[in-house]
């Protein structure tokens, strides 16, 4: 089997920066949360138990990532030289995505009309990211055996900030608010890490948005540690360490995911961590006030709220030192 990274998290968890960091090197073939255009019949929150009837579908799934056109998967901003391609190539590339892009404003979903596949490079490593599916990390990994995971995990409260900063400029597609989603967190509530705290619908429903979408992340972080514990192949990371040391915490997941350090990845780690203008999905930011914002953006009590439903979870343990938490506050990102 080729060999295969998946960058898996939550929404508004930095996977986006963390994808294309990956996507710099100049040996790897990136598709961009692929999971989301041609949905995976597995649940979003399976069984461990089930993951050897899943291997068949996985295996066929990430065998067609390489052939996929579709603009949101293959065009994500910015494409870079590859080993697998000439400068011709690239330049095509760069246009046929822009034209795509262009025609996806009639058309949905417009296909790319050329794009790499890499198919003849010895050394291509795919790398498939997704926030569509970190509940499906675990059984993944079991199915796929040649693959390398990266599990990435925002503070609860930099993920509650985002999205509630997200909902309020309207940027994401879904009309329903994500704290308000009844389904998903019917499926979080059936997953055995949920079933410890002897939680409820009512109990979830009875909280603040904030408490909702903090008990969300716990579930699913739960979910994705306890299904991974015992694979030697899954990194989990945090993005504020990222953020706080762009090059090292790189070149610590390349070296996991057995990718060699490469120059063009150390320029794209350096111009994307610039202080910049950027828009909300942008991968050029400043990561520590990224990664801080929340400090300015949510009210002491929301914290506090937030910080009680970390508390009640193991989970703790990776964010020990919140006794600064509701301090005076950071200078925000513009």
């Amino acid at each position: 089997m080729t060999s295969c990274v998946l960058v898996f998290g939550m929404p508004r968890s930095g996977t986006t920066w963390i994808g294309k960091l990956f996507d710099s090197h100049p040996d790897t073939l990136y598709r961009h949360e692929p999971d989301s255009m041609r949905r995976l019949s597995l649940p979003l929150y399976p069984n461990m138990d089930d993951a050897p009837g899943y291997q068949d579908e996985l295996e066929r799934f990430v065998a067609m990532l390489p052939a996929m056109r579709s603009t949101e998967v293959v065009g994500k901003q910015p494409l870079f030289p590859k080993h697998y391609q000439s400068a011709a190539g690239l330049a095509a590339y760069r246009a046929g995505v822009l034209a795509a892009k262009a025609a996806s404003r009639m058309r949905r979903h417009f296909p790319t009309p050329f794009r790499p596949t890499a198919s003849r490079h010895a050394q291509r490593c795919l790398v498939w990211k997704s926030i569509e599916s970190p509940g499906r990390l675990g059984v993944c990994m079991e199915a796929l055996p040649a693959a390398r995971g990266i599990h990435l995990m925002r503070h609860p409260c930099g993920y509650v900030a985002s999205v509630l900063r997200g909902e309020a400029g309207h940027q994401f597609s879904g009309e329903t608010p994500m704290a308000d989603d009844r389904w998903l967190f019917k499926l979080l509530l059936d997953t055995p890490a949920a079933k410890t705290y002897d939680l409820h619908l009512e109990d979830i429903e009875a909280l603040s948005p904030e408490e909702r979408l903090a008990w969300r992340w716990v579930l699913i972080q739960e979910k994705v540690l306890a299904d991974v514990a015992d694979c030697g192949r899954v990194l989990t990371v945090r993005y504020e360490d990222v953020c706080d040391d762009p090059l090292v915490m790189t070149q610590r997941m390349f070296q996991f995911a057995g990718l060699a350090w490469h120059p063009q990845t150390e320029a794209f780690v350096r111009a994307s961590t610039q202080e910049t203008h950027s828009n909300y999905y942008s991968v050029f930011k400043h990561p520590q006030k990224s990664a801080q914002r929340w400090r300015s953006d949510l009210p002491a009590p929301v914290i506090e709220r937030i910080l009680t439903v970390l508390r009640q979870s193991s989970l703790a343990r990776f964010y020990p030192d919140e006794s600064q938490a509701a301090s005076v506050p950071q200078e925000a990102t513009s």
